[in-house]
């Protein structure tokens, strides 16, 4: 008898979670899928979905016997007080689903921030007793959980880059898209957000003066839309054009597939473009952004109120790594 999938992640209407979940919940075979949580049905997923609510009747929602996966690259953080709190959630909820005779899984994640690496270790040890299965995206999480002993570890590539990607393929159409989000997000204090609306807008002004099509891209639009106008607002539209798209349906797919230069902030706009082997200018505003870069060997800039110097460079992912990250369906089921 098949048996449920738990998942929590954040499902708040961001592209890149919700490529994600698609990946695992369409290619598995389980009998119901479940999220925590009020969410909606994350976009791109094709099958039901329920929700078990939070609170302190949790427990007596749970389902026995299933399968639980914490899914999403920023899910481990360990930068304040509130992030390691939202570890030990996660602990209490993996306990549970151990009691009742569930499996436990953390998928796509990558480690970090963090702000005392000896807590942040034992968190991870003790994540490690009641985990059954990891799977990371970047060798420094890897590293980091070889430390502590982490049984059944596995380094795989990104989910998305499972994503059937066939059926968006057309000749690029020589616009620029552009990836942008609030760079102070997650407690992330690494660019000043005023220089990095400013070299943004001087990048794109380049390409507008050149007659070229620029494409903002919001990847979670409660969160990118704000920095989205502010850019805007410091563009003077030459002989190009500038477009905000905003994540409805496959829309920002489809700009990065049919771009000729990616700008990457968010981390899924990276991982899109190397997958659509697109020319990437990509901004390292945190931890995972690099890291994973430096996995993959892609080159990262740093804000520095200028985009002189920053030229974009071809990206793509190795066949065989792609083969391997179309397997995570069956080593999470298995």
């Amino acid at each position: 008898m098949k048996n449920d999938l738990i998942i929590y992640g954040y499902n708040c209407k961001n592209l890149g979670d919700d490529l994600m979940f698609a990946e695992i919940i369409n290619k598995t075979d389980y009998k119901r899928y479940f999220f925590i949580g009020h969410g909606e049905v994350p976009n791109f997923v094709n099958k039901e979905i329920f929700f078990i609510k939070p609170g302190r009747l949790m427990k007596l929602r749970w389902k026995l016997k299933a399968d639980f996966a914490v899914i999403g690259g920023s899910v481990l953080m360990g930068a304040s007080p509130q992030q390691k709190d939202a570890i030990r959630q996660k602990i209490e909820w993996f306990k549970w689903n151990k009691i009742t005779g569930g499996r436990n899984f953390i998928i796509g994640a990558n480690l970090g921030p963090y702000d005392d690496e000896k807590e942040y270790l034992d968190l991870l040890s003790a994540l490690g007793s009641v985990v059954d299965k990891w799977f990371v995206r970047d060798n420094v999480s890897f590293d980091m959980l070889e430390k502590v002993r982490t049984r059944y570890l596995k380094l795989m590539p990104d989910i998305v880059m499972g994503f059937d990607k066939e059926r968006f393929m057309e000749e690029s159409d020589s616009s620029v898209a552009i990836s942008v989000t609030s760079v102070g997000k997650d407690n992330n204090n690494l660019i000043d957000a005023e220089s990095y609306a400013g070299e943004i807008a001087q990048l794109a002004q380049s390409y507008i003066d050149q007659g070229k099509s620029v494409n903002l891209l919001s990847f979670e639009d409660r969160v990118d839309l704000e920095p989205i106008d502010k850019i805007a607002s410091l563009i003077k539209q030459t002989n190009g054009s500038v477009n905000i798209i905003k994540n409805v349906g496959e829309d920002i797919v489809k700009a990065i597939a049919q771009a000729d230069v990616v700008v990457s902030t968010r981390f899924h706009a990276m991982v899109l473009a190397a997958l659509f082997e697109k020319k990437q200018i990509i901004y390292a505003y945190n931890n995972k952004t690099t890291q994973f870069a430096q996995t993959y060997g892609f080159e990262t800039y740093v804000v520095t109120g200028s985009y002189v110097g920053k030229d974009p460079v071809k990206t793509s992912f190795d066949k065989d790594v792609l083969r391997f990250a179309k397997t995570y369906a069956e080593l999470v089921q298995k």
